[in-house]
């Protein structure tokens, strides 16, 4: 049983994953708990297709459609009202992943959402905080958490209780046999994994914490949780804390033993068996690199994770993760070596901006949230070069997907940054010209506020950190409560509100 926000009725999740496809119901009733009421399981490989090939294979495809039209009866037989169809590395790494998802939906019915890697690190990163409570409490404390997945694993940096990082490394527990056994043979498969993650969990451990270690290392997945097991069989506490020694104990025997062998042993699935090893790899290596004693596995999973997430919008529950969206961001700021006061300030008085100007742009939370991101990045292009620093920022954030947004707030974002200087937007601009056309709206109307907030610290001295707005027909007044000679930040407002002036129909006035 998960706690969780009560809702009426059965809810359900089908997994559509790298080796099988998963359907699992559940019922959310009182005290805030949900409990799981039906569980099936279809083998199906699809990462085989993707991982060697690329695609996935026409007879794959129709297995699927069957697979999800016999999920579909047993969700109307429940009576099921609320699901999603998610579906995680190996169709989102397909070529053809749009054919398949058509051809599905048109043989059941069901309609598969792709996770994006940043999506899935957030709700399954929700699950697992979730989950540890009291003294494996993630709140003040840095960590690292590994989840690893059949076909992908994600790396999570935290510090001081948020996100900090998350990167999604294709190396999974089967896909090292399958992408690189054939070619190779399984031992050497097995030695080039070990050589790759050690290398990752080194790197990490260098950039993220220094000479510092994490206070907990944290794994999560099925191929982990089923790592544990073997050790402690009869564990049943929904947060299990194994010893190094213990896991290495365990690896050894199982990376010694053939996975027929394994699967005999321990009465396992044939792929269960076949991703103990590399999973015991990834794990082992993290545990050295991070020189953490123990490991904390909570029993969570990406079913447990999208529940999670559909009972929060179910009952309106706020996104818990913006505060680690926002870390994430600082984070990857930082890494551009930008100016963290004036980044904030900007960010705060773009927010401020937003807030008393609601009543004329209507805008909500989400997009609240990409202004704030949009002026904490907004600067992070002068790494590269201080001129047309805008355009430079604009292509590293496209290319820095943040935990906590899609790909299409990421463009947004992306855009926002581009157009915090004095040139507009134009046809002529892809990054611009790409966006829907509520969209683009979109990104000039906070853009606008952008540009104005950056001339509020134009200085760099944050000099201008609290103001009220008051709002006329042709006009927003924009009055200071500090006593400072403003010409420098008038002076660039009159440069740069045109912005502010075209989409509000207002011209802004510091006073």
């Amino acid at each position: 049983m998960k706690r969780q926000e009560a809702s009426s009725g059965p809810l359900a999740v089908i997994d559509v994953g790298a080796h099988s496809i998963r359907l699992e119901i559940v019922q959310a009733g009182a005290l805030g708990r949900f409990e799981v009421i039906e569980t099936l399981s279809q083998q199906i490989p699809l990462g085989r297709d993707v991982f060697v090939k690329g695609a996935i294979k026409p007879q794959n495809m129709n297995l699927a459609g069957k697979i999800l039209l016999d999920y579909s009866e047993k969700l109307r037989e429940y009576g099921v009202v609320h699901s999603r169809a998610i579906a995680t590395s190996a169709v989102r790494e397909a070529t053809n992943r749009d054919i398949f998802i058509e051809s599905v939906r048109l043989k059941s019915g069901i309609e598969i959402e792709v996770l994006e890697a940043p999506e899935e690190v957030r709700i399954n990163y929700l699950a697992i905080k979730n989950e540890l409570k009291g003294p494996f409490s993630l709140s003040g404390k840095s960590a690292l958490i590994c989840v690893v997945g059949t076909g992908a694993t994600h790396i999570c940096t935290v510090s001081n209780g948020l996100m900090k990082s998350a990167e999604t490394l294709r190396m999974g527990a089967l896909r090292i046999y399958e992408e690189m056994g054939q070619s190779f043979g399984l031992k050497k498969s097995a030695d080039i994994l070990d050589t790759f993650t050690s290398r990752v969990a080194s790197f990490v451990m260098k950039h993220h914490f220094g000479r510092k270690k994490p206070d907990m290392l944290v794994g999560a997945g099925a191929s982990v949780r089923l790592l544990a097991t073997l050790k402690k069989p009869d564990l049943r506490d929904e947060v299990s804390v194994i010893s190094a020694r213990e896991l290495r104990g365990t690896g050894l025997m199982v990376r010694s033993m053939p996975s027929e062998e394994l699967a005999e042993k321990f009465n396992l699935s044939d792929l269960n068996a076949q991703s103990l090893g590399p999973c015991s790899e990834i794990i082992d290596n993290f545990l050295t690199s991070s020189k953490t004693t123990k490991l904390i596995v909570p029993s969570v999973n990406t079913r447990d994770a999208v529940i999670e997430e559909m009972l929060r919008e179910l009952n309106n529950i706020p996104d818990p993760f913006v505060p680690d969206t926002v870390s994430c961001a600082e984070f990857l700021a930082e890494k551009y070596r930008y100016q963290p006061l004036h980044a904030r300030n900007v960010a705060d008085n773009a927010t401020r901006l937003f807030d008393g100007l609601k009543e004329l742009h209507r805008i909500g939370d989400r997009g609240r949230l990409m202004l704030e991101i949009a002026a904490i990045l907004h600067d992070v292009g002068q790494f590269v070069n201080n001129r047309q620093h805008h355009k430079h920022a604009c292509y590293l954030i496209q290319n820095s997907p943040l935990p906590g947004l899609s790909p299409r707030e990421s463009s947004i974002v992306a855009a926002i940054a581009r157009y915090h200087r004095r040139g507009m937007p134009k046809s002529s601009h892809p990054e611009y010209m790409s966006l829907s056309p509520r969209d683009r709206t979109l990104v000039s109307t906070l853009a606008g506020i952008l540009r104005v907030a950056d001339c509020l610290d134009h200085s760099d001295q944050r000099r201008i950190c609290d103001f009220d707005l008051v709002c006329g027909d042709d006009r927003v007044e924009i009055i200071t409560k500090g006593a400072y000679d403003l010409a420098l930040e008038q002076n660039e407002l009159r440069k740069r509100g045109d912005l502010f002036a075209e989409v509000f129909a207002r011209k802004a006035v510091l006073k």
